[in-house]
């Protein structure tokens, strides 16, 4: 596969104009779950070189944390979900409320899944002052700025209200002032079938309907795949992803 570009709006471009067809959706449920790995070399990682408050974020250059590999390439913090369903599909799901906490010039976490509609917590754990700007990524509506606030000394902290979103959005989540390494992203998900991978690239998406379904990975790095897949209701299905460098 050739490798593609990290287009921030990718992972909506094409999230509204799949569906997934579901057969014998009420006969049963299913996992899925699966690994991603890296093909071939790591591609360039850019490096950071703080240029302002050196006590708090460093003044020696870094290699960012856009890509994350385990043993035999395995990918972090890749999301991988599910496409093609209303608001408000029933599953076992969390509906808790999600941290972007900023430590040491960092956000934490760098990559997360939520559901639509729960609270946001913006938290300063640095003693310095950092400005937070939130936009949505959205192909409907258009890139659009949801949130830019002040967080001014360490232990700030505020909770604000995701929207309703109704179809899979992702957040992009950046510095407004000066930090311009900072970044984080929030997959924001109607549904509850969307995971992240772990430190050994694996992931699992619980309680899926019987039926045929198309899955999509992401990575901001990397790039985005899709397959379709058979949940049949008996144990995990399995699939796993393969990005490759090669061109």
């Amino acid at each position: 596969m050739r490798l593609r570009k990290p287009i921030p709006l990718l992972m909506l471009m094409v999230l509204v104009a799949f569906t997934a067809t579901i057969a014998g959706e009420q006969n049963g449920q299913g996992n899925i779950s699966g690994t991603v790995r890296l093909v071939g070399p790591p591609p360039s990682i850019p490096t950071v070189l703080p240029q302002m408050d050196f006590d708090m974020c460093g003044s020696v250059a870094r290699p960012t944390q856009s890509l994350l590999l385990g043993t035999n390439q395995t990918v972090r913090n890749v999301i991988v979900y599910l496409v093609g369903y209303a608001q408000n599909s029933t599953s076992n799901g969390t509906n808790d409320a999600i941290i972007v906490d900023q430590r040491d010039c960092e956000f934490v976490p760098r990559i997360q899944v939520a559901r639509s509609g729960v609270p946001l917590i913006l938290k300063n754990s640095d003693p310095i002052l950092h400005v937070v700007r939130i936009d949505s990524m959205s192909s409907t509506n258009g890139q659009r700025t949801l949130l830019k606030a002040a967080t001014p000394y360490a232990g700030y902290e505020k909770i604000y209200q995701l929207a309703n979103f109704r179809e899979p959005t992702l957040l992009q989540v950046t510095s407004g002032n000066g930090h311009e390494w900072m970044a984080a992203y929030i997959a924001v998900l109607p549904h509850p079938w969307a995971a992240l991978t772990d430190e050994n690239g694996r992931f699992t998406l619980r309680n899926v309907p019987v039926g045929t379904h198309k899955i999509y990975v992401w990575h901001e790095a990397l790039g985005t795949m899709t397959r379709d897949i058979r949940v049949n209701g008996e144990g995990s299905t399995t699939v796993d992803f393969h990005f490759s460098t090669a061109h």
